[in-house]
C-alpha cells in the first residue's frame, strides 16, 4: 500500500515572506482524490504552522524516510513558497518560521535529496509546487524506456524549473488543477509516475509562465524504476483517518495520538466545507496542548521526565445519512498533573445546504422563556437526582449556548465535561431520547 506525506504552507511568520491563500486547499484535494479512489493508506498532513517550521520538516521528513521499510511506497506533495541560489545551484523550501534575509532557516532541497538516497523505501515520489523546484533535478538527464515496476525508484515531478511560479487567483493553483485532472481522470488500474507526470504537463496551460518538469533523481537512488499510483477498484471509502503531529520539542517526553476523521469527495455533502471545521477544531485543541508545554518549557521538561506525559484525540461518529453528520471528539491528556484531563468537543452539520448547526438552533425554545428554562426542565426530566444541582448550577454559572452536542437515532446527549472539575466529570451528561425530542423541537428528524 502507498503511503501519503502532505506538506502545506499558507502562512509565514516573516512578512517578507508573503502568505499564500491555495496551499492547503490544493493539498486536501490531492488527499481526497489519492484516499478516495487511489489505494494509499492513511495520509500524514503537515498544515499548521508548528508543523511546518524548518526543524518539524526536517524531522519528520527525515523519520518517515529513513525508518522506511523495504516493501514502502511514498509519495511526498509540497505546497508553498520557494526559493534558488544561484551561487549554490540549490532550491530550497520556505518554512513557515523561515526568514527571507537568513538561508540557514531555509529547507535545503539537497538535504531531501539525501534523505531519498539513505531511506529504504522501494518507491519515492515527490511532487513540488513551489518556485525554482526544478533544481532538484540533475543537469544532465538522459531519456528512455520506462522501467519496471520492480527496480528502485527516486522521482519528481515540479510545478516549474528555476523560476517562480503562480499560486493560482481561486481556490488552487494552476498547476494543482492539472495535478487533479490527470489524478480524476485516469482509467487505467496502473498509472506509472512517468505516464502521469507527462500527461500533468500536457494538460498545463500552456500560456502559462511556468513549465512543469518532471525526471528520475539519479543522484538520489534512482535505479530506473517508478511509482506506480493504483486505482481502487473497490468501493470508495467516504472517510479516512489523519494522523496529526504533535510537534513538541523532543525534550519534553510526551506520547500522542492524536486521529482526525477526514471526508472524501462525495454526492451527500461539500467534503472541503466539512474538512475545514474538522481541521479547525483539530489544531486548536493541539494549540492548547502546546502551548501549555511552551508557556513553561522548563517545567514541561522536568515535569515530563519524572512522568511521562501523553495526549489522545478520537473521534466517533455518532449519527450520518444523507441529512445529518453528528461527531464527538475526546480529547484525553496526561501532563504531569494531579488529575488527567478530558474534555469532549463536537461538531454537528445538517446538509442541503450543508451548514455547521448549533444547540440553539436545533432546539425550538418558543415553548419556553429561554434556552435556559428548557435546559432545566429537560434537566429535572432526564438527570439523576445527585447530578441536577450540579449541572443547573453550571446554567448559572457558565455560558450554556456552546455545549458540546451530539446525537444518534436514539438520543441527543448534551457534555458538560468541559465546565466540570475532574472529580465531577462523570456527572457532567445530559441524554434525551430523541422521543422526547419531538417535544423540543421539529427540526431533528432522523432516520
Amino acid at each position: 500500500m502507498n503511503k501519503l506525506i502532505a506538506i502545506a504552507i499558507n502562512q509565514y511568520a516573516d512578512p517578507q515572506i508573503p502568505d499564500l491563500t491555495n496551499c492547503r486547499s490544493d493539498v486536501n484535494a490531492i488527499i481526497d482524490i489519492l484516499t478516495q479512489s487511489y489505494k494509499f493508506e492513511k495520509p500524514e498532513l503537515y498544515a499548521e504552522i508548528k508543523a511546518t517550521t524548518l526543524m518539524a520538516i526536517y524531522n519528520n521528513l527525515y523519520n518517515e524516510l529513513i525508518n522506511a521499510m523495504e516493501e514502502d511506497s511514498i509519495l511526498i506533495y509540497f505546497a508553498g513558497h520557494g526559493e534558488y541560489n544561484p551561487y549554490l545551484g540549490t532550491s530550497y523550501w520556505m518554512c513557515s518560521d523561515s526568514t527571507k534575509a537568513n538561508v540557514t532557516s531555509w529547507f535545503n532541497i539537497d538535504i531531501l535529496n539525501s534523505f531519498f538516497k539513505a531511506s529504504k523505501a522501494k518507491h519515492i515520489a515527490l511532487i513540488s509546487d513551489s518556485c525554482f523546484s526544478g533544481a532538484i533535478f540533475e543537469k544532465t538527464r538522459g531519456g528512455g524506456t520506462l522501467a519496471l515496476q520492480g527496480k528502485i525508484s527516486r522521482q519528481a515531478l515540479t510545478s516549474g524549473g528555476i523560476e517562480t511560479v503562480m499560486d493560482g487567483t481561486d481556490e488552487h493553483s494552476h498547476f494543482n488543477l492539472a495535478v487533479q485532472k490527470v489524478l480524476r481522470e485516469n482509467d487505467k488500474p496502473n498509472l506509472s509516475f512517468y505516464a502521469f507526470s507527462e500527461q500533468v504537463i500536457l494538460h498545463f496551460d500552456q500560456n502559462a509562465r511556468q513549465t512543469p518538469e518532471f525526471g528520475g533523481l539519479n543522484t538520489s537512488g534512482h535505479k530506473g524504476g517508478t511509482f506506480i499510483l493504483e486505482l481502487n477498484t473497490g468501493n470508495a471509502n467516504i472517510l479516512q483517518d489523519i494522523q496529526v503531529p504533535l510537534e513538541l520539542p523532543k525534550a519534553v517526553n510526551i506520547t500522542s495520538d492524536i486521529k482526525l476523521p477526514f471526508f472524501n469527495k462525495n454526492t451527500l455533502f461539500d467534503n472541503t466545507y466539512i474538512n475545514t471545521f474538522i481541521q479547525s477544531l483539530g489544531y486548536t485543541i493541539i494549540n492548547d496542548v502546546r502551548n501549555y508545554a511552551l508557556n513553561d518549557l522548563e517545567y514541561a521538561i522536568e515535569r515530563s521526565k519524572l512522568f511521562g506525559f501523553e495526549v489522545e484525540v478520537s473521534y466517533t461518529i455518532e449519527y450520518f445519512d444523507d441529512k445529518y453528520l453528528s461527531i464527538k471528539f475526546s480529547h484525553y491528556s496526561e501532563m504531569g498533573g494531579m488529575h488527567p484531563n478530558h474534555y469532549v468537543y463536537s461538531l454537528n452539520f445538517s446538509f442541503s445546504p450543508d451548514r455547521k448547526i448549533t444547540l440553539y438552533e436545533l432546539i425550538d425554545i418558543n415553548s419556553y422563556q429561554n434556552l435556559k428554562d428548557l435546559l432545566t426542565e429537560m434537566i429535572n426530566r432526564h438527570c439523576n437526582v445527585n447530578d441536577r444541582e450540579l449541572l443547573k448550577q453550571c446554567l448559572d454559572d457558565h455560558d450554556y449556548h456552546d455545549l458540546p452536542f451530539s446525537f444518534t437515532k436514539d438520543e441527543l446527549t448534551i457534555y458538560w465535561f468541559n465546565l466540570l472539575p475532574h472529580a465531577f466529570k462523570g456527572h457532567g451528561l445530559l441524554t434525551i431520547p430523541i422521543k422526547d425530542v419531538d417535544k423540543l423541537s421539529t427540526k431533528l428528524r432522523l432516520g
